[in-house]
């Protein structure tokens, strides 16, 4: 979501920049879908960030700051780029030319600088030497194909689908060949004459980055942008460097932080291409801020060429999800019903934080237990107000008594309604009395707060409810009834002008009931673990439901964090088709019951548990695919089904993370079929030969670059602007 965040002027050596458009790169991708280890940002530009390149216009200069000013057109590196304005350092930013549009800007950045850098700055391509370019029709790809025809080379691409080699071949390159079979190593031989190539630009892994590496003559240069085999520390033998081989690890986010002046040159040379018409940027598609999540779905399955550019939301749109401010009063009452415990109590302490200076914590005991009066002691130095009193809330007396006396001294401007009581049973065991303990105080308590609330000036009224009201939770069918009655008494309290919001807590790991519970409780640790948020930042969340002004903007939200794959997986509710967006959209997830799997398992050989697990294995894939299971061919390879890899590795941490082994990479090898898949967890789980070989060969990173099939509603359009950017680089090579 686009939240609001506050603005900070640039310090010295710094410019803010108003962001017009952002440029989507596989890497933001990866680090969203937690496929990415953190070593591989630690030591880099935009560390764990979403956006490194944007274009944009200079809002502020730092201190001292005097090669750009205010107004300028720009493109730059950044850290967090999907934003409205960001602060970048002045060498990562050059200006752009005057009739260059700033989505056109935003593709140049990464892909070419990572392509200028590696091809002319490392490898120190000439003309006439020969350079084989791997993922010919991805960002970087495009880009080097216009840095080999600036310097002259013979070039050579691969690209993983038919539609985007013939998009290659369209763009002139004369030798196109495909990357998804070990068959390219040969080719590049067979059209070089045995003498192989100058340059080579990887992305591929595994087997696919070997056979790369031999096909470099006597002198040649590998360089390796892939990062798969850095993180799995790849052997590669040392025979082939005795025919005086170069090896380049290129990672671009690095080179920023390592040589500041370096890149400001390359950075410079590059946009001097773009002044003069040598470089024209590249193929992009455009999405707009508030179909930003449309814009990182489209990468996943490479369902794109060229670029993809992103522009921050509008204001309008931005309004609708930025947070407000939550209302509290310096001078008046805070009353919190329920507040000498548990949940109630940090909610007294927040409201502290946040500039409550008078709190009245309700009960019906009246009392705190030693830990919370000594955090009470520390409230009443830092000179708040606390005062506790005895409150039966479900005593319409009572609530007006104390109300009444509250008034006398100063306005109560807040109250909190947070009494519950749990007598949690099965249906079968639930009875009258079982009912109406726990409804009591929510339902009782809640109508009299609400009916007391209209003869007072709130700035709020807060009656908390729980994320089990629109999930529901086994075993406490009177508690969700509860709390289903106090959303709705919310909306009706706002249309009689209370300030009533009903908020549905999630499960909060540091204090209230599961926090006290939870480590004893292996159900309970099993069911919430992954959806724990601690109570702070729980309560910021109360900022959505207000305005700029401290007004409701809505009458009930639930604040919680929410694994959606548990709820698919324990819930019946979870499939219905209420929560077919979230359930679809949430990454990867575990939907293999692995407690299940295992006791089928039990004593069973391998044949059988093949055939237990292929139904689970054909599950998964056609959830990734978002395909009904009777269309996925249990017999046909994984890359012909149409998973490229970063389905593959969704698949893989499905697999791993619920049955708890370990599957390796070439486990879902380019030919490897689904019954292959199967065959191979069960000999993991059973024991079997982990040794065992799977065959085809490896399916390489490179492919969620060289993707599946381009989305038929615009693709003719962008072959044709694809054909139009490299028309004049091939051009400019028979020229030279």
């Amino acid at each position: 979501m686009w939240a609001a965040q506050p603005r900070r002027a640039p310090p010295a050596g710094e410019v803010e920049i108003e962001v017009k458009a952002t440029g989507l790169n596989f890497r933001d991708v990866m680090w969203n879908l937690g496929l990415l280890p953190e070593e591989a940002l630690e030591d880099g530009y935009a560390g764990a960030s979403l956006g490194m390149e944007c274009a944009g216009v200079v809002a502020a200069v730092g201190p001292g700051e005097t090669a750009l000013s205010p107004g300028d057109r720009v493109v730059a590196f950044v850290k967090g780029g999907f934003s409205s304005h960001v602060i970048a350092p002045a060498f990562a930013l050059r200006r752009i030319p005057p009739a260059m549009s700033f989505d056109a800007a935003a593709t140049i950045p990464v892909a070419f600088l990572t392509a200028y850098y590696s091809l002319v700055h490392l490898a120190q391509l000439k003309r006439g030497e020969t350079v084989l370019i791997h993922g010919g029709a991805g960002a970087v790809g495009l880009a080097a194909l216009q840095v080999a025809h600036l310097v002259g080379a013979t070039i050579i691409a691969t690209a993983g689908t038919d539609e985007k080699r013939a998009l290659l071949r369209d763009l002139g390159v004369q030798y196109v060949l495909n990357s998804r079979t070990l068959a390219f190593a040969d080719e590049v031989m067979k059209h070089t004459q045995d003498k192989g190539v100058d340059v080579v630009l990887n992305s591929l892994a595994g087997e696919a980055m070997v056979r790369s590496m031999d096909c470099l003559r006597p002198f040649g240069r590998f360089v390796e942008l892939g990062k798969r085999d850095f993180y799995a520390n790849t052997h590669i033998g040392l025979r082939p460097f005795r025919r005086n081989l170069t090896y380049h690890g290129v990672d671009v986010d690095q080179l920023l932080t390592g040589h500041r002046e370096l890149t400001g040159q390359l950075f410079g040379e590059v946009l001097a291409h773009f002044e003069t018409g040598q470089f024209v940027p590249l193929p992009h598609r455009i999405f707009p801020g508030d179909q930003i999540t449309d814009a990182f779905r489209l990468m996943q399955r490479s369902g794109h060429i060229g670029k993809i550019v992103v522009r921050p939301a509008d204001r309008p749109t931005a309004t609708r999800l930025q947070a407000g401010k939550f209302p509290v009063s310096i001078d008046g009452w805070h009353l919190i019903v329920g507040g000498t415990s548990g949940f109630g109590f940090a909610m007294a302490e927040w409201l502290a934080d946040r500039g409550a200076r008078h709190l009245v914590l309700a009960s019906r005991s009246g009392t705190v237990s030693e830990e919370l009066d000594a955090k009470i002691a520390e409230l009443r130095t830092a000179g708040v107000t606390v005062d506790l009193m005895q409150l039966d809330v479900t005593d319409s007396a009572n609530c007006e008594a104390l109300l009444a006396g509250l008034q006398r001294v100063r306005p109560v401007k807040g109250i909190v309604h947070a009494a519950m009581v749990l007598e949690d049973r099965l249906i079968e065991n639930l009875d009258q009395e079982a009912i109406e303990t726990v409804l009591a105080p929510k339902v009782g308590g809640g109508l009299n707060l609400e009916r007391l609330s209209r003869k007072m000036k709130l700035d709020y009224l807060l009656l908390f409810s729980s994320a089990t009201t629109f999930l529901g939770n086994p075993g406490q069918f009177n508690y969700v009834a509860a709390n289903a009655y106090l959303e709705g008494l919310a909306r009706k309290a706002q249309q009689a002008g209370v300030p009533a919001v009903a908020v549905a807590w999630g499960a909060i790991e540091d204090t209230g009931y599961l926090a006290r519970n939870i480590q004893n409780n292996a159900s309970l640790r099993k069911r919430f673990a992954s959806s724990l948020v601690s109570a702070r930042n729980a309560m910021n969340g109360l900022d959505l439901a207000f305005d700029a002004n401290g007004k409701p903007t809505i009458s009930a939200l639930s604040i919680a964090q929410v694994d959606w794959s548990m709820v698919k997986r324990e819930l019946a509710v979870g499939r219905a088709p209420f929560f077919s967006a979230v359930i679809s959209g949430a990454g990867a997830r575990q939907s293999i019951d692995a407690a299940a799997t295992l006791e089928k398992l039990k004593g069973v050989s391998i044949e059988e548990a093949t055939t237990v697990l292929l139904d689970m294995v054909v599950d998964e894939i056609a959830r990734v695919l978002r395909l009904p299971s009777k269309e996925v061919d249990r017999h046909r390879p994984l890359a012909e089904i149409g998973m490229d890899s970063l389905m593959m590795l969704e698949l893989r941490a499905t697999v791993e993370s619920t049955l708890q082994v370990d599957l390796p990479m070439m486990s879902l090898a380019n030919g490897i079929t689904p019954s292959d898949v199967a065959r191979r967890v069960a000999g993991l789980l059973l024991g079997g030969d982990q040794k065992e070989k799977v065959p085809g060969r490896l399916m390489t990173l490179s492919g969620s670059h060289l993707g599946t099939e381009l989305e038929q509603v615009d693709r003719q359009e962008h072959l044709a602007a694809a054909k139009a950017v490299l028309e004049h680089s091939s051009k400019l090579q028979g020229s030279l």
